[in-house]
């Protein structure tokens, strides 16, 4: 094939003909030789108008995808939905706050055939700080996990203090023992150097074929000295390869920021463990998302109108968490019939007259599709109108909720970084607002924490390390749809 006409236009192969229309005059009006005077967009331009006039015909599209590879001619079984805090942008002289909320939603029916085997790779901490009731409900959890997995799936265990080892090399499950003595003779001592554990869990998955869905699963109870940089370096290097981290914190003394910023930006997924219980439902989640797998490392590769700047990311299903603000997001993976829901806050640029309207992210989402050869995308363009005069438009309940919940956890994370500058008094009062917020929505506990370390903050200046992971991955898990299979 000489050249992808759908990749000139920025277009997904299942594009509309509307689609395809808009795309090419939005190029079109970049490169025409009639208002570009570079010599260069001129060739530019012609390619840009071959792509148009083969995909805007009928017949000669069809020719055009008949050369196609056939895992390219049929796009993802996804519908995007894309709903916005404004119909339409005002035109002001000074700056302003616009959101938008992705939602994508998976509508293939689940065919057991054809779904992959999955390698999922525990990394297990064996330091001291483990020792007694941590190891012991760790170890029971990883039993139970093994009586979940299917027997195609394969399981390798790494422990780590401050080296690692191989417990169990990667092993179909139909050949582990459900009672593995390897599990059970885990012995706690020494440091927590986490890079050593998470270099090995990255060895064993790589050591599978790719066609597998592989998932590197981090539990640890402490912070690590000295390797974060390392950590995160692999943590991009993994997500290359298509493998996904998970972090699971036990207790308070882990470095949850590093954690979250280890899971995030490989497309996984970082948790608290508050109370026994929680271990086992992560775990068994887990393996429910991958059995249930339909596209796996989705990102947006985008690009917005000159100063429009992101200004805040927050992944709302299927798990929680605030997302890199950098081209590409890192989304994660979908379920069959399940959904990604992200919102995005913009902070635009003083918006003149003159403008029809502002590009606010414009570009593909791409994935791998079990089965596929090549990656597939479809493509997402946020864009408002901008007009002189707008009247006033209540948005929809979904997105108002949305960002409802997302203030509080946003309140929260200003109540940290206000206690870390010493400004005690202002952190206080956003954390009794919290407080005032969920006990007005029945959530006693969590207010009562939230009150608790208010009052902590003003006798000692400081969050206790208990209280402040309880308020941070309580008040993100207000984000979750209503239904026990979303609690952690």
């Amino acid at each position: 094939m000489e050249s992808d006409h759908y990749a000139i236009l920025g277009l997904s192969y299942n594009a509309t003909s509307e689609e395809i229309r808009n795309a090419y005059f939005h190029l079109a009006r970049q490169v025409h030789p009639d208002v570009n005077p570079d010599p260069n967009t001129r060739e530019q331009f012609l390619v840009i108008q071959k792509a148009y006039d083969t995909l805007s015909n009928t017949q000669r599209r069809v020719a055009y995808d008949d050369t196609l590879p056939p895992e390219l001619r049929f796009g993802p079984a996804i519908s995007v939905n894309i709903r916005y805090s404004q119909a339409a942008l005002a035109t002001l002289p000074e700056p302003q706050l616009t959101y938008a909320l992705i939602e994508m939603l998976c509508t293939a029916d689940l065919d057991f055939n054809k779904l992959p085997a999955c390698h999922v790779c525990l990394v297990l901490d064996r330091s001291t700080s483990m020792n007694g009731a941590r190891m012991d409900r760790v170890k029971d959890s990883a039993f139970n996990m093994l009586q979940q997995l299917r027997p195609e799936d394969v399981l390798s265990v790494v422990s780590f203090n401050d080296r690692a080892d191989v417990i169990i090399p990667p092993t179909r499950a139909a050949a582990i023992n459900r009672s593995d003595p390897r599990i059970s003779l885990l012995q706690c001592g020494g440091g927590t150097e986490i890079f050593q554990g998470l270099s090995l869990g990255v060895e064993q998955l790589l050591k599978t074929r790719p066609t597998l869905l592989r998932q590197l699963i981090l539990l640890t109870d402490g912070q690590t000295y000295g390797d974060d940089e390392k950590c995160l370096a692999l943590s991009k290097e993994a997500r290359q390869e298509g493998i996904t981290i998970s972090v699971l914190g036990i207790g308070h003394e882990w470095d949850d920021q590093l954690m979250d910023q280890l899971a995030v930006q490989n497309g996984g997924y970082s948790g608290f463990v508050a109370k026994p219980s929680d271990l086992d439902r992560f775990l068994q989640r887990k393996l429910t998302e991958m059995n249930d797998l339909y596209a796996r490392g989705l990102h947006f590769e985008f690009e917005s109108s000159p100063d429009v700047q992101l200004r805040y990311a927050f992944r709302l299903t299927p798990n929680t968490g605030p997302l890199p603000l950098n081209s590409p997001i890192q989304l994660g993976n979908l379920q069959h019939h399940k959904s990604i829901g992200i919102l995005l806050e913009f902070l635009l640029p003083p918006l003149k007259e003159k403008m029809d309207e502002l590009v606010l992210a414009r570009g593909p989402i791409w994935m791998d599709l079990p089965g596929r050869s090549a990656k597939v995308r479809l493509m997402a363009d946020l864009r408002r109108p901008v007009k002189s005069e707008v009247e006033y438009e209540t948005p929809s309940a979904v997105i108002i909720e949305s960002m409802s919940k997302l203030t509080l956890y946003r309140m929260q994370e200003r109540a940290r970084k206000e206690v870390e500058v010493g400004q005690f008094e202002n952190a206080t009062k956003h954390l009794r607002a919290i407080a005032t917020h969920l006990l007005s929505h029945g959530d006693r506990d969590l207010a009562r924490t939230v009150l608790s370390e208010a009052e902590n903050i003003q006798q000692n200046h400081q969050f206790s390390k208990d209280g402040d992971k309880r308020i941070k991955y309580g008040t993100r898990a207000l984000l979750l749809p209503a239904g026990p299979e979303h609690k952690l």
